[in-house]
């Protein structure tokens, strides 16, 4: 097991039987992340731009590629005024290769932001909210990993422990109920930050070991294939123009290898996105 290097598969097959009764739930995930717990860089941090762009960048991203792309970002950019002042079209460069290419725009608008609190993000959840990109799991993030406050960190790993441990062989399953059930855990899991940290690592495990429980989520749904898709279009764009400069419609079209249709339109979506500026029907990465 790659992120469990550790870990035998009988003593990973061990893990499995979590207990239901709460203390005891809460002593077992505890002891595994003590055990067998994952390391990473922004964890070792309150630091809430090192959260924030972890957050960002590990939205439906791996950990294996987000780990080199977090370390080139804080080497370019090591907080909210750097990233802040940076040219768009460099930033987007540097985040080509993680996709969901808005996510970039909306984290530097969220540096732009930072400024009206002297460059950081203070421990105020409505705050936290008004931020571009900002929803209430990374909001919670935010207050949990930065300000050790008890929030809903709701997230697709830990939606798979609550569903596999407390909600077997249910189908349809509200993620208002698992949030009410995390709430239960306060304050006997302590320190919101490893416990959360603790609840993905045993998730992570859960992922190795069983069928996904969060096909029974009210909340699943399937990833549409990239290949052919308006991403993969959308992706090839941004990389040609952030890689070459300005292009026009006609380069464009012979650059890529899709249908002009597809080219155009989705180039006028990203012009509405405020990704790409069209001039004289020439198009660029659009700096904000």
């Amino acid at each position: 097991m790659t992120d469990f290097p550790d870990l035998s598969p009988e003593e990973a097959a061990s893990y499995l039987d979590a207990p239901t009764d709460e203390t005891e739930f809460v002593a077992f995930i505890l002891h595994f992340y003590h055990q067998h717990g994952r390391s990473f860089p922004w964890r070792d941090t309150d630091d809430p731009y090192r959260v924030l762009l972890s957050e960002v960048m590990l939205q439906q991203t791996q950990t294996g590629r987000v780990e080199a792309k977090y370390a080139e970002f804080l080497a370019l950019w090591p907080d909210f005024r750097a990233l802040a002042e940076a040219p768009f079209p460099d930033l987007l460069t540097h985040w080509l290769g993680l996709g969901y290419n808005r996510r970039a725009r909306a984290l530097q608008q969220a540096a732009k932001a930072t400024s009206a609190w002297g460059w950081t993000i203070p421990d105020d959840k409505e705050v936290i909210l008004s931020l571009p990109g900002v929803g209430p799991s990374t909001a919670a993030a935010i207050r949990c990993f930065c300000y050790h406050q008890p929030d809903i960190y709701l997230e697709t790993n830990i939606r798979r422990v609550l569903l596999h441990v407390f909600h077997p062989g249910e189908e349809g399953v509200k993620d208002k109920v698992l949030s009410n059930l995390l709430a239960s855990f306060f304050p006997s899991c302590g320190d919101p930050k490893p416990w959360y940290y603790a609840l993905m690592d045993y998730g992570v495990l859960l992922k190795r070991l069983i069928p996904n429980p969060n096909r029974r989520s009210a909340s699943y749904h399937t990833q549409s294939t990239f290949q052919g898709s308006d991403r993969q279009v959308r992706g090839a764009l941004l990389h040609v123009l952030a890689e070459t400069g300005e292009r026009s419609l006609s380069q464009l079209e012979s650059q890529l290898p899709f249908e002009p249709e597809r080219v155009s339109s989705m180039l006028k979506r990203l012009s509405d996105e405020g990704l790409v500026a069209e001039t004289e029907c020439r198009y660029r990465i659009n700096d904000i």
